[in-house]
């Protein structure tokens, strides 16, 4: 799958942000996927993972509501009610934190709420990777493979060094080849060099979240609207493992919720 060690067990929990109100997609966490709610199909796949504890960090009781029965039958699932205040979801696990009075060791993953095909073995790996690497946060990357993709601002691109920490993450073309991308995007037929899409599910501890949001945001986390740059600015390390089966982008409109959906009904007939 990775370089990612699958020997040992990680103590870790599993935080589901979900915000109701989403501008693009209103009362997102509650479409259907897949006949469910999204914020069940993301909770299922999050409690077939070896996470001790799922935590729903839910701010609507109509949310509230819909994930009740999965929390009668799954003893690992917890809903935490949260408030309309957090502007992300990294703001609103900070608030569950507090609420649930988590130790500050204990090792998070942070899977969004909009990813209802993400896969156990992608959440357990970036735990794993977080452990055993000993940075402030673990995430995924994939290897691009269409070009178009290299250039698409909402492709987020990340590059690493030779220990593969992430150098920095952009919605630019990086690395930028020169030789190759200076004639013009049109006259690229392949590529010269590796690329990386970044993956967003994120690993840390919980002290790290609670600090990050201590800390001033950073001009190129700004620059780009890219949150986890906050942390490369203030010289935090972030390991980062590749993957060759990465998962399908989530939904934030209603197109991405039929294509979703078409994927779901395809693999149910396969």
């Amino acid at each position: 799958m990775s370089e990612v060690v699958k020997e040992g067990v990680v103590d870790y929990v599993v935080a589901i942000p979900a915000r109701y109100a989403s501008t693009r997609l209103a009362g997102k966490p509650l479409a259907l996927v897949g006949g469910k709610p999204m914020i069940v199909q993301v909770c299922l796949k999050a409690l077939a993972s070896k996470a001790k504890a799922v935590i729903a960090c839910v701010d609507h009781e109509e949310v509230v509501k819909a994930l009740e029965p999965v929390d009668t039958e799954n003893p690992r699932l917890q809903i935490c009610l949260t408030s309309d205040k957090p502007r992300s979801g990294t703001e609103r696990i900070a608030e569950m934190l507090h609420l649930q009075n988590l130790d500050p060791e204990t090792i998070v993953v942070n899977v969004q709420g909009d990813e209802p095909l993400i896969t156990k073995d992608h959440i357990d790996e970036v735990a794993s990777l977080l452990a055993r690497s000993g940075a402030d946060m673990s995430t995924l990357c994939a290897p691009i493979t269409t070009i178009s993709d290299v250039f698409d601002p909402n492709c987020v691109k990340v590059v690493l060094d030779k220990n593969n920490f992430a150098l920095y993450f952009s919605r630019a073309p990086i690395p930028y080849e020169r030789d190759n991308f200076m004639r013009g995007v049109d006259q690229v037929t392949k590529l010269e060099y590796t690329h990386y899409h970044h993956i967003g599910i994120y690993g840390y501890k919980a002290k790290t979240i609670l600090d990050y949001l201590q800390r001033e945001p950073a001009p190129l986390e700004q620059a780009e609207s890219l949150e986890q740059l906050r942390l490369l600015h203030y010289g935090m390390r972030i390991a980062v493992a590749t993957t060759d089966r990465p998962p399908e982008t989530g939904v934030d409109t209603q197109a991405d919720l039929e294509r979703v959906n078409r994927i779901l009904a395809s693999e149910h007939q396969s």
